[in-house]
């Protein structure tokens, strides 16, 4: 799989204008959505950022690159574990599974501190590369004298994905199927290059949370 500038840039302006459509459809149909129904649109803001480190890449720019690198990963390793659940959360109607969401999410924000933070404050515990067309994000955890960087995946997937499996929206448990699907393959095809091809993945098939705004006022 070639992933490159024009891609990320490519799916950064197919997100943004469909995820505003969504928003807007969120307001009008089911305001409790509109956590949700922003999702496309920080996607479209997070491969914008991993276009800019294609960009640096290319003009072996280190600075462009950590910019670029600093901003991705800021959605990847803390933004979506508290939104995510977060979402769900404040779209659900039954009081259990919004209990679950937000423990989750709390529990999101605080790992996902532990995983960003220390890597822009030890700038040298991230690497930058290109493997096999597409980016690798090499990172030092701070976990990983304890636990492997699989088991870190792991916890990430259940923080992210339960909310949605439990959520009384059938279309929410299809999306979240789906996002569950997408990591298996990614992790399965691409191990090297998982969190880098997996935000791809996610980012295009948040497209399905537009779909689900639309229908919400008639499932809610």
């Amino acid at each position: 799989m070639c992933f490159s500038a024009p891609v990320s840039f490519a799916a950064s302006a197919l997100l943004l204008p469909a995820g505003f459509y969504g928003l807007r459809v969120a307001a009008q149909n089911n305001p409790r959505y509109l956590p949700l129904a922003a999702i496309p649109v920080t996607f479209g803001v997070q491969q914008a950022c991993e276009g800019l480190v294609w960009v640096g890449l290319e003009a072996n720019s280190s600075t462009v690159v950590r910019l670029g690198a600093f901003g991705f990963l800021a959605f990847a390793y803390w933004f979506w574990l508290f939104w995510a659940p977060w979402s769900v959360a404040i779209a659900e109607v039954n009081a259990r599974v919004k209990r679950v969401g937000w423990s989750l999410g709390g529990l999101g924000c605080g790992y996902g501190a532990l995983l960003y933070l220390p890597l822009v404050f030890q700038p040298d515990w991230l690497t930058v590369q290109v493997v096999r067309h597409s980016i690798e994000y090499d990172t030092r955890l701070l976990f990983d004298p304890w636990v492997s960087q699989e088991v870190d995946r792991l916890v990430y997937a259940l923080i992210v994905l339960i909310p949605f499996a439990l959520a009384s929206n059938r279309a929410l448990k299809g999306f979240g199927a789906t996002i569950a699907l997408s990591a298996i393959t990614s992790h399965w095809l691409l191990h090297q290059v998982f969190v880098s091809v997996w935000c791809f993945f996610a980012a295009v098939l948040s497209l399905l949370i537009v779909w689900i705004c639309q229908s919400s006022s008639k499932v809610n």
